[in-house]
């Protein structure tokens, strides 16, 4: 029999590993540099404050440069002269008012008014009179300003055909008491900030009781 040469061992079935791939291991995820994460962190900061910028500014376009209407409220009504008569079937009524108004700013600018706003004086209606605010001015910046109103009621305004308004108005005047109401409009012009400028009409509108006995006026209510 032939004789069998010398034996080689077997090699192993996995492969060995070479010596790059374990100096390489270690490496296979190299970590994120640290200029990477601070210019993540920055794109975050740069956009959480262009996000406060414009909430901000909303914030301040909706409460500073909004130019709202100013209120216009009849606070106060004396009687200064009151002469009348229920005698007759046509009642006879004539009353001089004067009053206090209180006009009211919510802008954050000056409301400025010119003089001679108009005042009228409603029964049923139909008209019984009028008046006016005689002084201009201006109220400031989230401010009140009180201004004087005078009105006269008199029953000749009634139109000679308003059959229907004289007999309330007699029917009235005989029980002593006179529903009225008085409307005004006030035109005016709102700057805020020495550039934005913007009209604006405060507009009046209120009711009071006429009580002739007692020469006074109750239940003053305006909204």
């Amino acid at each position: 029999m032939p004789k069998e040469g010398p034996t080689r061992p077997i090699a192993p079935t996995g492969s060995r590993p070479r010596s790059d791939d374990v100096e390489l291991a270690p490496f296979a995820k190299p970590p994120p540099r640290l200029h990477q994460r601070r210019s993540s962190k920055c794109f975050v900061y740069a956009l959480a404050l262009i996000v406060l910028l414009c909430a901000a500014f909303l914030g301040f376009a909706l409460t500073v440069l909004r130019v709202k209407t100013p209120q216009l409220r009849l606070r106060r009504l004396d009687v200064k002269n009151l002469d009348y008569s229920s005698a007759s079937s046509s009642a006879y009524l004539s009353a001089a008012l004067v009053g206090e108004a209180v006009l009211k700013n919510p802008n954050f600018g000056k409301f400025e008014f010119s003089n001679g706003t108009a005042v009228s004086v409603i029964y049923g209606g139909g008209v019984l009179g009028g008046g006016k605010i005689e002084e201009g001015g201006r109220a400031g910046a989230r401010e009140r300003e009180r201004v004087t109103m005078k009105m006269e009621v008199r029953s000749s305004e009634l139109a000679a055909d308003d059959v229907d308004r004289s007999r309330n108005l007699t029917i009235d005047v005989g029980s002593g008491t006179v529903r009225l109401t008085s409307y005004a409009k006030m035109r005016g012009r709102v700057t805020v900030l020495g550039w934005i400028k913007r009209w604006r009409t405060a507009e009046m509108n209120c009711t009071m009781s006429l009580e002739l006995p007692g020469r006074i006026v109750r239940d003053l209510r305006c909204n």
